[in-house]
């Protein structure tokens, strides 16, 4: 027979309760933990991916500054072609 303190319960049913408590606690703890396991993952992976897709944009971007640069040379280079011609043109007077 469970001891009584007073109170409805046996001290027995209480202990019972808190620890059925902390069993449907835990088991939701481990759920949970699941969870952000998966997270974890599924955000790696994704991180992984962002940062291949950083690295060949970066070589884009390199590719790109390189053709850029060339074509400013090249534009310049026209610029100064022009800009004799104009230059050395003869005067026309009327």
């Amino acid at each position: 027979m469970a001891e009584s303190n007073g109170h409805d319960s046996s001290r027995l049913d209480r202990i019972e309760g808190l620890i059925e408590v902390l069993v449907n606690e835990h088991i939701e703890f481990a759920r949970e933990h699941r969870q952000l396991l998966t997270a974890q993952v599924v955000l790696t992976d994704r991180m992984d991916k962002l940062t291949d897709r950083l690295d060949r944009l970066a070589v884009q971007v390199s590719e790109l500054s390189k053709v850029q640069k060339h074509g400013d040379e090249r534009l310049n280079a026209l610029i100064v072609t022009v800009d004799g011609m104009i230059r050395n043109r003869p005067s026309q007077t009327s």
